[in-house]
């Protein structure tokens, strides 16, 4: 199952940002899309299938955090990281506390650290799907 592509959703209040990231992750092997609105992009991860969620903390109208936990209650398996270009001890603890897999910090100096936190999270996914499909097969039960 490695190599399998997933839908991510990249969501940050600056355009300049979203079109960056857009153009470093669509070059990989995931289907990529963004929202520059976090109260929409909460929307299209209830209406449509993401598997990651990558998410600036600092927006208006609803921050990263609150995010977070709104998507981890609505799907626990979609992975979340997080950005930030300012951060306190308080945030980043909450950001794993709320279940992030990882937190990148603004601005993004290294596009590997970037790639590496998402083919992290795609394994954390492929891990997930091996156990439900082991699941399926050993009790018959679907998942769905």
């Amino acid at each position: 199952m490695p190599g399998k592509q997933y839908r991510l959703l990249i969501v940050d209040d600056d355009q300049v940002i979203l079109k960056l990231l857009e153009r470093v992750l669509a070059t990989h092997t995931h289907q990529v899309e963004t929202c520059n609105d976090p109260i929409k992009a909460y929307e299209m991860i209830e209406n449509k299938h993401f598997d990651i969620v990558l998410s600036d903390i600092s927006m208006p109208g609803m921050d990263g955090l609150s995010l977070l936990r709104k998507i981890k209650n609505f799907n626990g398996t979609i992975q979340v990281i997080m950005m930030t270009g300012y951060t306190t001890i308080n945030n980043t603890l909450n950001t794993f506390r709320y279940g992030a897999v990882d937190l990148i910090f603004k601005p993004i100096k290294d596009k590997e650290e970037l790639l590496n936190a998402v083919a992290e999270a795609a394994r954390r996914l492929d891990r997930i799907n091996t156990i439900l499909t082991t699941l399926r097969s050993e009790t018959g039960v679907s998942h769905d």
